[in-house]
């Protein structure tokens, strides 16, 4: 989480957290009082729980995810906010995504591999979007970072190589990043599912493929090349 988080989780007075995505470690130097979990709970009482407590004076944290602007569900949420006036601000986290990039230890984009990351999901009873299905994605073959899709790996793979992939190629599997429990599993494409099933994992799993994951480059990046001028630096390859 960021500083700012980590200071506003630390002196609420309520969390109202997705104990499905967010670690209890998250909020253990916390001094608030009241800790809801809302895994089991409809839209309809977080708002509820929200409004009561708001109503009190007492200072709320919503925690949603590693960044509440990636499938946080939080649009809804706001509206609630909105149309009664209350006073709200989003503080911005970090995602999955990025934490499993550098527990991998590796850059998401990179010369000779590729410029573009995309964030997308395989949906199994939510809204389907025929553009943006996984096998037209992911014949961009760019890094790609595949959300709540852990229990349709099989359907993963098969658009995967739909899209030109071939089976052996790399994948890693991200589950629980930054959790006391986390794994990182490094399989194949064609090995998805038997993967999760084999570390019993069925959720709160990314599944990241493409890009550095694929196949490095050893071309080198402009940023500090020092034959590369911009507007702070200019070249320091002598006149001839």
């Amino acid at each position: 989480m960021t500083v700012k988080a980590k200071r506003i989780i630390d002196s609420t007075d309520v969390i109202i957290y997705a104990d499905s995505l967010v670690s209890p470690e998250t909020f253990k130097d916390s001094m608030a009082k009241n800790i809801i979990k809302t895994s089991s709970l409809t839209l309809e009482e977080i708002n509820s729980n929200v409004k009561k407590y708001y109503s009190q004076g007492f200072d709320i944290t919503r925690l949603h995810s590693g960044d509440p602007a990636i499938y946080g569900a939080i649009n809804d949420e706001i509206q609630f906010y909105e149309d009664r006036g209350m006073e709200y601000e989003i503080i911005p986290g970090i995602s999955s995504v990025f934490a499993a990039a550098a527990r991998i230890g590796m850059e998401l984009t990179s010369p000779g591999t590729t410029q573009s990351v995309i964030l997308t999901r395989v949906p199994r009873r939510t809204e389907y979007f025929e553009k943006e299905d996984l096998e037209t994605l992911a014949s961009h073959k760019t890094a790609l970072a595949i959300f709540l899709s852990a229990s349709n790996a099989k359907m993963v793979s098969k658009k995967l190589i739909n899209a030109g992939y071939t089976p052996d190629e790399k994948a890693i599997i991200a589950y629980k990043v930054s959790w006391p429990d986390e794994k990182i599993i490094e399989t194949k494409i064609g090995d998805l599912e038997h993967a999760m099933f084999e570390n019993k994992i069925n959720r709160q799993a990314l599944i990241m493929v493409g890009g550095n994951i694929s196949g490095s480059s050893d071309k080198k990046s402009y940023l500090y090349n020092g034959e590369f001028t911009h507007l702070f630096r200019k070249s320091s390859k002598k006149d001839r």
